[in-house]
């Protein structure tokens, strides 16, 4: 009896304090990126990973949006070794669409910066292809517009959704 009535008060908790009786499926891994840019902590307010064709060929576009004053973006696209694995370790190199990146700092719409990077790498450690997310770690080097140089260390992302264009 004393189990029974321990139950009922765990599932009246919810009403008690006023919250909504719907189960929400919650993700174990939430979409997450962040790394450290100019020496500072840089996290992603949101998050995108989408494949397309380009010049007929498979592509990623992955990026990570912080949102704020300044507003900073790292995008990268990459050219997909196999459309249907995206793991695997995506060298960056400059001249090309395929596997370049760059970040942009935007403040009050008008770009007041930019990073071309020329090397670095982006890793898909994990590609969850039944829930379509992606998880892996980045690091890039290059220059800003002023020739100035500039890194991103220690990037991370995980549980980031693929869309396809």
């Amino acid at each position: 009896m004393a189990v029974r009535s321990r139950a009922l008060s765990l599932l009246c908790l919810p009403v008690a304090l006023g919250l909504p009786l719907t189960l929400q499926r919650v993700s174990a891994e939430e979409a997450v990126m962040s790394a450290t840019f100019e020496g500072k902590p840089w996290t992603a307010s949101f998050t995108l990973a989408q494949t397309m064709q380009m010049g007929g060929k498979p592509m990623l576009n992955l990026s990570g949006t912080e949102q704020g004053s300044p507003t900073m973006t790292f995008n990268s696209m990459l050219e997909l070794k196999d459309p249907n694995d995206l793991s695997g370790g995506y060298l960056l190199k400059t001249g090309s669409p395929a596997n370049s990146a760059n970040f942009n700092i935007l403040d009050s719409g008008a770009m007041v910066g930019h990073v071309r990077f020329s090397s670095g790498e982006i890793v898909i450690n994990k590609y969850d292809a039944a829930a379509k997310t992606i998880s892996g770690h980045f690091s890039a080097s290059g220059k800003d517009e002023s020739g100035k140089p500039e890194e991103v260390t220690d990037g991370k992302f995980s549980g980031i959704p693929v869309t396809v264009q």
